[in-house]
């Protein structure tokens, strides 16, 4: 028995030039939020942002570190040759210049991580407002489903508490409150929104 054939455009395509041009459409989202992201920034952001990438590698861990140990052994071996060191031990200049590079580096990662989380926050609400559409647009889905299983002449019609009760749109309010509840560890239930 021969299956029959789906409408075209209702099969999942796997033709790569679609899938292609759905990936370039998803790319161009991301360059968008990136730009969005850009915008924000204001002049002494990108200095810094720079700096902390400059921090983060290794090699500055590493380099840093062997300067420290080459200005301890230096003033040492200064102090044994001539007796006058520029920084005795225990090398109070050198404890202030790591102390700055400290602070500047504390600074550094504050500023960006400062940024980072804003960007989340703003990725977070983005994906809570999809999130929600997606959500509103099964409920409806849903609901003309069931209408249409109603009109239909040579199908069944049956109550489907299920249906009924997918087809509302949750209440954010309410799940809030539910979530409150189940952390205070009381009994919760997720009431759907009445919409009309």
């Amino acid at each position: 028995m021969a299956r029959p054939s789906s409408p075209p455009g209702n099969e999942l395509s796997t033709d790569p030039a679609q899938l292609e041009g759905l990936l370039r459409e998803n790319a161009e989202i991301n360059r968008l939020l990136r730009e969005q992201a850009e915008l924000g920034l204001t002049q002494l952001h990108r200095p810094i942002e720079q700096l902390g990438v400059l921090l983060s590698r290794p090699a500055v861990v590493v380099t840093a570190f062997v300067l420290f140990l080459l200005w301890i052994v230096l003033n040492l071996d200064i102090k044994v040759i001539t007796h006058k060191p520029w920084d005795e031990p225990p090398f109070f200049w050198l404890q202030g210049l790591i102390g700055l590079l400290s602070l500047i580096t504390t600074v550094t990662v504050l500023i960006s991580q400062a940024r980072q989380a804003q960007l989340a926050e703003q990725r977070a609400q983005l994906q809570l407002q999809i999130v929600l559409l997606t959500e509103q647009r099964s409920a409806k889905i849903i609901a003309l489903l069931e209408e249409l299983r109603r009109d239909l002449p040579n199908v069944r019609d049956r109550p489907d508490p299920e249906a009924e009760a997918l087809k509302q749109a949750s209440d954010p309010e309410a799940i809030l409150e539910a979530l409150q509840t189940l952390e205070e560890g009381g009994p919760t239930s997720l009431p759907a929104r009445e919409d009309g």
